[in-house]
């Protein structure tokens, strides 16, 4: 059931009226198994998937919870509350306790998604492997795997979860209808965004009263969520498509059109899916966090990841990266290294957990070898950068430039997007490393001039273009806008003639320049396929 669907806004009118009607106490009940619905009508039997991770991570949640609880009873008893050595044996075997439960939940969620995601990768590289030794392909096979939808997101979002729990952050649900609720809650299964559940519990988990204002900014966020995808991502697609497949043919200045135009269509369609997904959750009351913050307005290559895909970017951050930068055995090795080079030693740990991550980041996005190259180098991008950092400081003073000066943060945010856009390329290429070097090689020894008759018959036509054109630039005024407050809070700001007006001209907006129409079918979120 897409989100661009005329099913899924009757699907969503249908729910809005149910939710409000029911009862408060069961209020969640009817999210829960409306997102079963959803879920079921989208995946079908598939749907046993995401079950089994939501029965392992309750079952998990309440052992866990069991041996917290056991624990504090024990450390606050007569016997034991004086006795510090007590209570520190006593720590130590519930945090061993705990990590066992979590290994067991991990290894059953991850283990499910590394079968259905990552088997192919593995089985397949490993009969390459063995073509080369023993002269055969035939040493392991795998029958066709059925990707179910938003596995990833719910797996992420559930193993956080059971983290959390490891490191005594919150209590766990003990309501497994909740905790079933938080794991598939409908709007946020396609794409995300990922939330927490003590940033979400509140919203999501209570009967929360009908309000005029969740309701008007859930459809400003639909309506321009919408639009994103209507106007400008599915507009773009088809010549992105062509031109990646015919890169052979066309140069390298048609390529770099392509590069640039795929980081716009990859933004309106990713962050359009986020407002539907966001809006609708609006719609009942729920707030998921914010998922994007002007990422185009980003000065470096770090800056850019803190601001796009936020909660994947926090996820990775707080579940990968602090672990392995604090480390003991990591930490142990900087020191010894730095015995021989102080340079590398003081940096063992922070570069190794950013190329770790940055590689995990990649692999999640697909198992292919050209998004653990595309992680890769965002990685050592990253790494260089900071390295670079004093040497940009001393040519910015030479050539009178200051850091928060508009040359330089113009310098800095365009630099940024072309680094971003190329990387971009390994996205594009659906044939693998060969293609992607290929399409960088044209870029930058074949750049020749674009004509629009060449455009046209690449699948984007004069007034496609135009009308894109416009899009972007209303994409962009609008990320101006919100340097301060989002253009949703502004619009509530507003008289309500303003606010009727700004609806009304979205609206047909989307309907006149809206891409759509008889033989079309909406194309399925980009970042579905992760």
């Amino acid at each position: 059931m897409s989100f661009i669907s005329l099913t899924f806004a009757g699907f969503v009118a249908a729910l809005v009226l149910i939710y409000y009607l029911s009862p408060l106490r069961y209020r969640y009940l009817v999210l829960l198994f409306s997102s079963w619905l959803f879920y079921f009508l989208t995946c079908g039997k598939y749907m046993v998937y995401i079950l089994v991770t939501t029965a392992s991570t309750y079952v998990a949640s309440v052992l866990m919870g069991d041996l917290r609880q056991k624990a504090e009873m024990l450390i606050r008893s007569e016997e034991v509350r004086t006795d510090r050595a007590r209570k520190k044996e006593i720590k130590a075997d519930l945090k061993n306790r705990l990590k066992t439960v979590m290994i067991c939940c991990l290894l059953v969620n991850f283990g499910i998604l590394a079968v259905l995601k990552y088997s192919p990768f593995f089985f397949t590289n490993l009969n390459r492997i063995g073509e080369i030794i023993l002269g055969t392909t035939d040493i392991l096979s795998f029958g066709n795997l059925v990707l179910p939808l938003g596995i990833s997101f719910y797996t992420l979002q559930a193993t956080g979860y059971i983290i959390d729990l490891f490191y005594m952050k919150y209590y766990p649900e003990k309501n497994p209808f909740k905790l079933a609720l938080f794991v598939s809650f409908f709007p946020q299964i396609v794409q995300g965004p990922i939330s927490r559940l003590n940033e979400v519990s509140e919203s999501l988990f209570a009967g929360n009263e009908f309000k005029t204002e969740n309701i008007r900014v859930g459809l400003y966020m639909i309506l321009f969520g919408v639009a994103k995808k209507l106007i400008i991502a599915d507009r773009l697609s088809e010549y992105i498509k062509l031109s990646v497949v015919y890169y052979e043919k066309i140069n390298g200045g048609y390529l770099a059109l392509t590069v640039f135009l795929y980081s716009i269509q990859l933004y309106a369609d990713f962050s359009g899916g986020i407002n539907i997904a966001t809006g609708v959750a609006r719609l009942f009351g729920v707030r998921l966090a914010e998922n994007f913050n002007r990422p185009f307005f980003s000065k470096s290559v770090a800056e850019y990841w803190r601001r796009w895909h936020i909660t994947l970017g926090t996820w990775f951050r707080d579940y990968i990266f602090y672990p392995i930068s604090i480390s003991k055995r990591l930490m142990k090795l900087g020191r010894k290294i730095e015995k021989i080079s102080p340079f590398f030693g003081k940096r063992t740990s922070l570069y190794t957990a950013t190329v770790v991550v940055w590689t995990a980041t990649g692999f999640w996005h697909g198992p292919e070898w050209r998004y653990i190259v595309w992680g890769l180098l965002n990685g050592i991008i990253m790494c260089v950068s900071a390295e670079l950092e004093p040497l940009y400081e001393k040519i910015n003073a030479r050539i009178g430039w200051k850091a928060d000066g508009f040359w330089h943060k113009s310098f800095s945010v365009i630099r940024t997007f072309c680094i971003m856009s190329l990387l971009r390329i390994f996205d594009l290429s659906v044939r693998g490393l060969a293609q992607a070097k290929g399409i960088f090689m044209r870029i930058f020894t074949d750049f020749g001039m674009i004509h629009l008759e060449k455009l046209e018959e690449l699948g984007l036509k004069r007034e496609e273009l135009m009308v894109a054109g416009i899009g972007m630039l209303t994409l962009l005024n609008i990320s101006l806008l919100q340097r301060k407050k989002r253009i949703y809070d502004r619009l509530m700001n507003c008289h309500e003639a303003v606010r009727w007006a700004v609806c009304f001209a979205a609206v047909t907006l989307v309907i006149v320049y809206g891409y759509y129409g008889l033989g079309y079918s909406s194309g399925d979120f980009i970042y579905m396929q992760f």
